[in-house]
């Protein structure tokens, strides 16, 4: 693919090495093309790395749409604490929003992705917790 956009750099790093690069510099990444398994593995650690998995989107494209592409939160389903109300819905919604640009509905996409931000940006900097249904009820509101 590279060759035919000749102005876009590339690299070719290993898992280890990305991983490496994610710890010390992620700014170095725009987008990254990898297979699911160290995809996973990337996605986890990018999570971590900036604020927590509980936060991070991810899709798996099939650029072709000869088959599926897979839209979640890099969490996973956080059986640990299933029923607590602590999970942050935030990065499922996202990944919905991100399902929402690749099936050409931009507009829908934007305003999701809009109330998320603000959402987190009002977490972040408040004290306050709040629960899985409370967190997903300020998204609805803002829709």
């Amino acid at each position: 693919m590279a060759t035919g956009y000749p102005s876009i750099s590339v690299d070719y790093n290993h898992v280890d090495a990305a991983s490496i690069y994610f710890a010390t510099d992620a700014g170095r990444y725009d987008v990254i093309v990898t297979d699911n398994l160290f995809g996973d593995i990337l996605t986890d650690l990018a999570g971590a790395i900036s604020g927590g998995i509980g936060l991070a989107a991810s899709a798996n494209l099939n650029p072709a749409r000869t088959g599926p592409s897979l839209f979640e939160p890099v969490h996973g389903a956080a059986h640990d604490i299933v029923g607590t109300g602590k999970a942050n819905p935030l990065a499922a919604i996202r990944s919905g929003a991100m399902m929402l640009e690749h099936l050409g509905e931009s507009e829908a996409a934007a305003r999701v992705t809009k109330a998320i931000l603000e959402i987190q940006e009002e977490l972040a900097s408040s004290s306050q917790t709040l629960t899985t249904t409370q967190i997903g009820d300020l998204v609805a509101e803002r829709l």
